[in-house]
């Protein structure tokens, strides 16, 4: 029989980072008290750098406490910035490594372009990804790199009907760690389809059996599952003593002091585990104080999220406009006294390999003028009182000029809402706002064929996914916007009969859609795949055909070419919501 001891384990931890390896301003609203009246100023917040410096910082304090400490990331490094756009996931491998992290869960996000990328990122890895509902058993061992035979890939155990997990000791006492991914990755990203993703609760359960068969009673699970998920896996699966997750963003406790929200509590406890999560883009490091009894109960959980910011205030977002001496005085004095907030300095060795390796590309980018805006560009994702997005139709414009300018017979194009990621503001428009913030996810278009019944489908199920009409959507992101496409979606009408006045422009005139004619239609490869709502696509006359060209690319030439851009003048889409009392749009 073993005989267990207790263990004292502190883990930091991030999630849902996104390429964002070099801070961001931030705007933190202060108590009246403070400066004589409510003010908000803007802090320089996270960072790699930053990231690294608070974690040596965490570990040190630990081991000064005796305790054991592990750094860990709950998935979603891919994407988001410019150092993704350029350099896919080796920048991601690079920094990770340099910053200490010592095991992941893999992110949604990861298998946005396939395995192929996640595998290269794991062949310069120096940490294993945990992802023990990942079955790999069928893959094709052909493939230019497989994933199977890695090393640092923890999946799923065919041979003993488990995931792998890792084990670390704390002095003596073996806590084993195991991640889980979401189970409709084929759903939100894409992976190759000869791999595929089990149910996250029977893993869970077979994976804690098996350790507990390996006599080890202190388990802790990453996870990129979203909160709740978390919140409900806690309450459906015993023996877990901590889930340490990603995926929602989501930045647990009081941040009301520095003017934003409250989010529960942070290491909350649920069936004996406790849950926790760090928000996203580096701007936070969680700090859990996570203390196991002999029996692997837990006998204590708790910690904090903390904002990591530099030492410089000002009035301004481009942080150009300084405060007077006092009262930079003063902000700092109060933020140096709220515990959710460490001052930190940047890490030189972090900062060293962003300015030899990656930072002079970046730049460059970043200064390299594409286009003016004219006016606003606002972009929501569901139409509302003001109309829909005006940027949205301005992208999926350039699809259709692309796809024939390669030589497609392209009719019209389609987007989701949620693969545009910002607005744009008045003035000049740089490779950095289309690659960096606008269109970050670096995802190749695809031109497919499809019949007319197939494009109304598609239409109404990923309207019905964003809104929750009869589905159990993945959320708004999935609203369709359109070029060279115009129709109605009335959200009251009956199942298969909500999209109305479906046309489509060609030679100068409106047509109607035809429900047996075939069309050629152009999307990212996410849409054209079938994602959210879109499965209808899926049912296409001949397979979607990839451009080799990223749905940035085709948006900066397009932007170049028109030299200036202005909302559309038309409005493509008329939503009805299910009020049914007016046309929103």
């Amino acid at each position: 029989m073993t005989m267990h001891r207790s263990a004292k384990l502190t883990i930091a931890h991030i999630n849902d980072t996104h390429s964002h390896f070099e801070p961001s301003s931030i705007s933190l609203s202060l108590p009246e008290q403070v400066l004589d009246a409510e003010t908000s100023v803007y802090a320089s917040c996270g960072g790699f750098s930053r990231v690294s410096s608070a974690v040596k910082d965490v570990k040190m304090q630990a081991h000064l406490k005796g305790r054991e400490f592990m750094f860990v990331h709950a998935g979603d490094c891919f994407q988001g910035t410019l150092f993704f756009s350029l350099y896919k996931g080796l920048a991601n491998a690079k920094l990770l490594n340099a910053i200490g992290v010592e095991a992941m869960a893999l992110g949604n996000h990861e298998l946005d372009m396939g395995n192929g990328i996640v595998a290269d990122f794991m062949d310069l890895a120096n940490f294993p990804m945990l992802v023990a509902n990942w079955d790999l058993a069928d893959e094709n061992q052909f493939k230019p790199n497989p994933l199977r035979s890695k090393n640092n890939v923890y999946a799923f155990d065919n041979t003993n009907d488990h995931g792998r997990y890792i084990v670390k000791d704390v002095e003596g006492e073996a806590v084993a760690i195991f991640g889980v991914a979401i189970e409709n990755m084929a759903g939100i990203a894409n992976p190759d389809p000869d791999t595929s993703f089990l149910n996250v609760v029977s893993v869970a359960e077979k994976t804690v059996a098996a350790i507990r068969q390996q006599g080890i009673n202190k388990i802790v699970l990453l996870s990129h599952l979203g909160y709740d998920r978390d919140l409900e896996l806690a309450s459906q699966v015993g023996g877990i003593g901590a889930i340490i997750g990603g995926h929602t963003h989501t930045m647990q406790g009081d941040f009301s002091n520095i003017g934003y929200g409250v989010t529960d509590s942070y290491a909350k406890m649920v069936n004996g585990t406790c849950v926790v999560q760090a928000g996203c883009n580096a701007l936070a490091l969680g700090q859990l104080e996570l203390d196991f009894n002999p029996d692997g109960t837990v006998a204590s959980a708790s910690g904090a999220n903390q904002l990591l910011l530099g030492r410089q205030f000002t009035v301004d977002a481009t942080r150009s406009e300084h405060l007077d001496e006092s009262s930079h005085d003063a902000v700092k004095q109060y933020l140096k006294a709220q515990a959710n907030v460490r001052f930190c300095a940047k890490d030189p060795f972090i900062e060293n390999i962003l300015n030899t390796d990656y930072r002079p590309d970046v730049r460059q980018l970043q200064t390299q003028h594409i286009a003016e805006a004219v006016e606003p560009l606002r972009h929501v994702r569901i139409p509302d009182h003001k109309g829909g997005s005006q940027i949205a139709p301005l992208v999926v414009d350039s699809f259709v000029w692309k796809g024939r300018q390669l030589g497609h017979d392209v009719d019209f194009a389609i987007h989701n809402a949620g693969g545009v990621r910002a607005s744009l503001n008045p003035g000049p428009i740089t490779s950095a706002d289309i690659a960096g913030k606008l269109l970050p996810f670096a995802i190749e278009l695809m031109v497919y064929q499809v019949k007319g019944k197939q494009i109304r489908a598609a239409l109404e199920g990923a309207i019905n996914n964003a809104i929750d009409n009869g589905v159990e959507g993945t959320g708004s992101g999935s609203f369709p916007y359109t070029s060279h496409l115009r129709f109605t979606y009335r959200c009251c009408s009956s199942p298969g009969l909500r999209i109305e006045s479906l046309q489509t422009f060609k030679d100068g005139i409106w047509n109607d859609i035809d429900d047996e004619t075939v069309y050629t239609s152009v999307s990212s490869g996410y849409t054209a795949t079938g994602k959210e709502g879109y499965s209808a696509l899926l049912d296409c006359v001949s397979e979607p055909v990839t451009l080799n060209v990223t749905m940035a690319d085709a948006f900066s030439t397009y932007a170049k070419e028109m030299g200036a851009l202005a909302a559309p003048t038309e409005t493509l889409i008329s939503y009805i919501p299910c009020e049914c009392s007016q046309v929103v749009a």
